[in-house]
C-alpha cells in the first residue's frame, strides 16, 4: 500500500490506529479504576453508568433519563452530570460508539477473527431501504423498552447497557472474585455477532447509542463529501460497519463517525475528499436520506435496493 500523498492523506489513513489507541486505553480503565479503589484510592471511582473522577461527575444519559422517567421529576446532580457527555455528543456525535464503548470493542475483535478463519461475510451490501428498517426497528424497540421502563418504575435499560454491564462486571470481578448472570448476557450477544448477523446489536437493539441518537445535534462532527474527487468506487459503503453510504448518511442515526469510510476512501490519499466537517448539514439525512440519491447510491458492492 503506498504512502498517501498529503497530510490530509495521512491523517485520514491513521484514524483507524488511533481510535484503536483509544478504545484499549477505554477497555484498560475498567482494569485500572476498580484496582485503585481496591488500594484506596478513590480520585476516580464508578462505572461507565456512572462515574466520579474527583468533583466531576459523569453519567450514561440513559441511566438519567430512565431515573428521571420513573421519579417524573430531575435534579440538579442529574443535570450536571449530563454537561460533559451531552457537549462532546454535542461537539463530535456519537464518538462513545465507535471510540469508548467496549462492547464495540470486543465486536471488532470478532469481526477480525471471522476474517482470520475465513468465515462468510454476515455484513450486507448497502440498501436504502434496509437502512430505514433499521432505524425503525431501532426506535420501535427503544419506544417500547422505554415505556416498559416507566410502568416498572425502574431502570430496565441498563439491564441490558453493554457498556454499563462490561464496565459493572469488571468492577464485581475484581473486587468480588465472580460474575453475575449479566455476563452470559454479554457472551450471549457476542456469540450472535460472531455467527448470526453483522453488529445487529448495535445497529438494531442498543438502547445507549439509539438514546444518543435521539440527542445528537446537528450541527458537530460528521462524515462528509470535501471536494469533488469522488469517483463511485464504493470503498467507504463497504467499510462501513453500520451498512450506510457515508456521503449522504453522516447524520444518519446509525452513523457514529468511527472513521473507517474515511480511512477506507482512496482518493483521500491525495488530498480532501471524505472527512469529518463540522457546523449545519447541507444534506438532508434522516431515515437513510433522500429517495432522490437512491441510484447515485447503489455504488460498486452496494448491490440493489432489495430489502
Amino acid at each position: 500500500m503506498s504512502k498517501p500523498e498529503s497530510s490530509a492523506g495521512y491523517a485520514a489513513f491513521s484514524l483507524p490506529r488511533w481510535r484503536r489507541r483509544v478504545q484499549v486505553a477505554t477497555l484498560a480503565a475498567l482494569f485500572v479504576i476498580p484496582i485503585l479503589n481496591i488500594l484506596k484510592i478513590h480520585f476516580i471511582k464508578g462505572t461507565f453508568y456512572s462515574l466520579d473522577v474527583g468533583d466531576l461527575s459523569l453519567a450514561d444519559p440513559l441511566a438519567v433519563f430512565q431515573a428521571a422517567f420513573a421519579a417524573r421529576m430531575i435534579s440538579g446532580h442529574m443535570l450536571v452530570s449530563l454537561a460533559v457527555p451531552l457537549l462532546v455528543l454535542a461537539l463530535f456525535g456519537r464518538v462513545w460508539c465507535s471510540w469508548f464503548c467496549p462492547y464495540y470493542l470486543l465486536v471488532d475483535w470478532l469481526m477480525a477473527l471471522r476474517r482470520r478463519l475465513g468465515l462468510r461475510e454476515l455484513r450486507r451490501p448497502f440498501s436504502p431501504r434496509r437502512v430505514r428498517g433499521t432505524v425503525k426497528v431501532r426506535l420501535l424497540f427503544f419506544s417500547g423498552a422505554v415505556l416498559l421502563a416507566g410502568v416498572a418504575g425502574i431502570p430496565l435499560l441498563n439491564l441490558i447497557s453493554a457498556p454499563g454491564i462490561i464496565s459493572s462486571q469488571m468492577l464485581v470481578l475484581l473486587k468480588f472474585g465472580y460474575l453475575t448472570f449479566e455476563a452470559a448476557f454479554i457472551a450471549a450477544l457476542l456469540i450472535g455477532e460472531l455467527f448470526i448477523a453483522h453488529r445487529f446489536w448495535c445497529r438494531f437493539f442498543c438502547p445507549s447509542g439509539t438514546c444518543l441518537s435521539l440527542l445528537r445535534p446537528g450541527s458537530g462532527m460528521r462524515v462528509a463529501p470535501a471536494g469533488g474527487r469522488c469517483t463511485d468506487c464504493g470503498a467507504c459503503t463497504a467499510a462501513c460497519p453500520m451498512e450506510l453510504d457515508p456521503r449522504y448518511d453522516g447524520l444518519n442515526q446509525l452513523c457514529h463517525n468511527c472513521g473507517a469510510c474515511i480511512a477506507a476512501c482512496p482518493e483521500n490519499r491525495h488530498g480532501d475528499t471524505l472527512r469529518f466537517l463540522f457546523g449545519p448539514s447541507r444534506r438532508r439525512a434522516a431515515m437513510g436520506g433522500p429517495e432522490s440519491r437512491k441510484n447515485r447510491s447503489l455504488v460498486q458492492g452496494g448491490g440493489s435496493d432489495q430489502g
